[in-house]
């Protein structure tokens, strides 16, 4: 084969390298594009919202709201998962990473339907790629850990053979090198502990959103309304629904000015100020009856939609009723005192008209 043959094939080679790259490329362009110039469903517009950078700690309301919707059917769960994996998969953001985490959990806790779309849409292999990414953070990787143990531990989700392969894997490979996790700080577990530990039953409360250890010892609602029974449960939504109601009754009273200050609304203001994050652990721990799950987060709502309505009714109030009722007597003490001293002086004045008159006859 002569040199120019030879110049031919090499240039043919490179051609069709050069061609196939190209097509690799462009569809790679294509579909970014896609992503980019597609509009953003009402599914994803929620989950921006449930896992936005400012949030302290879950929403868990408005999680819970999505997983209902999802029940309901008003909701696509395959584009809830879509929307929740973009989340877990960027790492731009760690608040944002752990909260579409902490909505995944919920999700999967409260929607039989959301494990097969997980599974489908491959979401534990992003879980995993987070997992052996070294500038994960601590506490997202310890949490996707956390879920795969569950799934891959769980005798129901036997039927979705991934959730078991992808928790053995992660056994058998281990921490990548150089991981943060190999040296966690003090009162964190290793990876290697929550991925061989013996197993362990869920909580009660599952899943239990983020809580001040400060603030244990007097809430008592931790304890209480998770192993409460439905009937129980109903009393306690019926006692915040009674108060809510006698509450928007005085507020819609009609009477001007409303009595926002008056002994009966402060009660009851407080009483639905009460109710608010009993209402909001029973919403939480209801996972088996609809019904009861509508009625709690309907009844949320309102709780604060009222409290808020008080809030802009003090303000454009100002201060208390009580104040400017005491100083009425005193300004009317003051009218009368002016109006004897007039009085008094008239009285004189007539006196000595009369004195004069007598002095001439």
């Amino acid at each position: 084969m002569d040199k120019l043959d030879k110049f031919k094939l090499a240039s043919s080679s490179f051609g069709e390298r050069l061609m196939t790259n190209g097509v690799q490329m462009s569809r790679i362009v294509t579909t970014k594009m896609k992503e980019i110039l597609q509009s953003p469903t009402p599914e994803s517009k929620f989950v921006d919202e449930a896992t936005l950078e400012t949030l302290d700690q879950p929403n868990w309301g408005l999680n819970l709201r999505i997983c209902a919707m999802i029940n309901s059917e008003q909701f696509n769960g395959t584009e809830i998962v879509k929307a929740i994996k973009k989340k877990i998969s960027s790492n731009k953001s760690v608040v944002s990473q752990r909260l579409s985490l902490d909505l995944l959990e919920t999700c999967t806790s409260n929607c039989d339907k959301v494990f097969s779309e997980v599974a489908s849409e491959k979401v534990v292999d992003d879980m995993v790629a987070m997992i052996n990414d070294v500038k994960t953070d601590h506490r997202n990787r310890m949490k996707a850990v956390q879920l795969i143990r569950a799934w891959g531990e769980s005798d129901e989700l036997m039927y979705l053979p991934v959730f078991r392969q992808t928790y053995m894997n992660l056994k058998t490979n281990g921490i990548p090198t150089g991981s943060p996790a190999a040296n966690p700080s003090p009162g964190h577990q290793s990876l290697e502990s929550l991925v061989y530990q013996e197993p362990m039953p869920a909580p009660d409360r599952y899943p239990l959103p983020d809580i001040d250890l400060m603030t244990l010892e007097n809430d008592t609602t931790l304890y209480t309304y998770g192993g409460q029974s439905v009937e129980q449960k109903k009393e306690l939504l019926l006692v915040g629904r009674n108060s809510l109601e006698l509450l928007t009754s005085i507020l819609d009273s009609g009477m001007e000015p409303i009595p926002i200050n008056d002994e009966l609304t402060v009660s009851m203001l407080e009483k639905c100020k009460e109710s608010l994050p009993v209402v909001q652990r029973i919403a939480e721990t209801t996972t088996d009856d609809d019904a009861l799950l509508f009625e709690a987060l309907n009844l949320h709502d309102e709780l604060e939609q009222v409290i808020s309505r008080c809030s802009e009714i003090k303000g454009k109030v100002g201060p208390d009723l009580s104040e400017t009722d005491m100083t009425k007597p005193a300004e009317t003490a003051l009218t009368s005192e002016v109006k004897v001293k007039e009085e008094s002086q008239t009285s004189a004045a007539h006196k000595d008209d009369t004195n004069e008159q007598v002095e001439k006859v």
